[in-house]
């Protein structure tokens, strides 16, 4: 089976699922990526991340037709100029992580990309309130696919300790870093002991240690569609605080974690005594077990499903 995936940028964790998936048998993958274009791209080396994987930046020939072609959003590109070619009748899935939102421009989209919509045979997006949102853009429950972004979880093993919070990731204003310090100060204020830690710019073949010696990860987005960072903190078996806005709180927060409202530092302040001072009891195994569904292996298997399920209709 021939299988293209067209991406918009450059990310450590896609990377891995692609190589993964490159290892399975019965299929020839190629990979499309506008590394130049995305702000993500920027923040990794190409030839590193595409180790072991036939890729390029730019479209395949029309000569080479793929079975099923995966490309990610509306917005690049790149990714439109795959949505829009025919290849000799392959199926289409669109990927995207957004979630569903009483907002103008959600709703609209309906309406507005419903030509660019109509190509696509199916939708392969992050976890539940994304689904909830391809649904409302036209794809019928049958055509919507779970589990879009995963990572090597292999990397997080054994937990350590001793070094407090953590937070992995951009230092950008959707991620709520001004909420987070606020309340790291508001729980110092108080007595508590445990340091703050925040990581960016880190190679992922890098992050295993760095989650190994926290007790605690803390994601205080305000925006957050997905949030791989929360699979990777449920494998290393860390508790997990996170806010309303991470749409992985769903699948991968459960008896593992505390879930706080968005810009609410007196709230995540609460939340981290509450951890520090060990007045919750949290089953870090749950945990483990719901990151075990986001390994790059399971992507792998979740992805050849999709292209036999499409191209067997």
């Amino acid at each position: 089976m021939k299988v293209l995936f067209v991406w918009s940028g450059l990310s450590g964790y896609m990377g891995d699922c692609w190589r993964a998936l490159a290892a399975t048998g019965g299929i020839e993958l190629k990979v499309a990526v506008d590394a130049k274009s995305s702000l993500a791209g920027g923040r990794f080396d190409a030839a590193e991340t595409m180790r072991g994987i036939d890729w390029s930046d730019s479209l395949p020939s029309e000569a080479w037709s793929p079975d099923v072609v995966f490309t990610v959003g509306w917005h690049n590109p790149l990714c439109r100029a795959a949505a829009l070619r025919e290849w000799g009748g392959a199926r289409k899935v669109c990927c995207f992580d957004m979630p569903w939102e009483w907002r103008l421009r959600k709703i609209a989209a309906r309406f507005v990309l419903w030509r660019y919509l109509r190509r696509f045979d199916a939708a392969f997006v992050s976890g539940m309130v994304a689904a909830r949102y391809a649904r409302w853009l036209g794809f019928g429950d049958g055509r919507v696919f779970t589990g879009l972004f995963s990572t090597n979880i292999s990397r997080f093993g054994t937990h350590v300790g001793g070094k407090g919070f953590l937070y992995v990731g951009r230092d950008s204003p959707e991620k709520g870093l001004d909420v987070l310090r606020k309340a790291h100060e508001l729980y110092r204020s108080r007595g508590g002991t445990w340091s703050l830690e925040m990581v960016n710019g880190v190679s992922p073949d890098d992050l295993g240690p760095i989650y190994a010696a926290a007790d605690c990860f803390v994601l205080a987005s305000r925006h957050e569609p997905w949030g791989v960072v929360l699979v990777e903190a449920a494998a290393a078996g860390l508790p997990i605080i996170c806010t309303e806005a991470c749409g992985a709180r769903h699948e991968v927060v459960n008896g593992n974690g505390i879930v706080v409202p968005k810009n609410d530092a007196e709230a995540l302040a609460s939340a981290m005594a509450e951890v520090a001072e060990g007045k919750r009891t949290f089953d870090l195994e749950e945990g483990r077990r719901l990151a075990s569904k986001y390994s790059c292996e399971e992507w792998s298997r979740r992805v050849m499903e999709i292209c036999k399920e499409l191209c067997n209709a």
